[in-house]
């Protein structure tokens, strides 16, 4: 089996619902927003740590795993031609819109997510490899 005769995420995640709920019922669609909200949450506070740490120089372990769990949402965004799979399940399961108005956020912070999402990651980024230069410049 070749790697796209594979099942999308969204695909192995929506027959895992299936056997959950039926097609279009409500409180399938509600659990599935209740998900993809507490992902986005997850990232965010990821993010945001990434952020935080960076300002102060900090590198240790939790800003490994949030790294990782940054690096994990950004590569399945990608790998979906930028859609999360989540909002295209939420649709399959019967939500009228599977925009980026599937999770718990009012519509004008969720459409701009990939805007200052990435912004933040990039500030982060950035700050963490100044940290790491001047830490070896010091060292030097």
């Amino acid at each position: 089996m070749g790697l796209r005769d594979r099942p999308r995420a969204h695909e192995r995640i929506g027959s895992l619902i299936a056997m959950a709920g039926r097609d279009g019922s409500p409180l399938t669609v509600a659990a599935i927003k209740a998900v993809h909200t507490a992902v986005f949450l997850v990232n965010l506070a990821a993010i945001i740590w990434l952020v935080a740490t960076g300002f102060v120089g900090r590198r240790d372990r939790t800003v490994a795993v949030a790294a990782t769990a940054v690096a994990i949402e950004s590569a399945v965004f990608l790998a979906n031609q930028g859609v999360c799979p989540l909002t295209q399940l939420t649709e399959r399961f019967g939500a009228s819109r599977g925009s980026v108005s599937d999770i718990f956020l009012p519509d004008a912070v969720a459409r701009t997510i990939p805007i200052w999402a990435t912004s933040l990651v990039v500030v982060g980024a950035t700050l963490h490899l100044r940290s790491i230069l001047r830490q070896r410049g010091a060292g030097a």
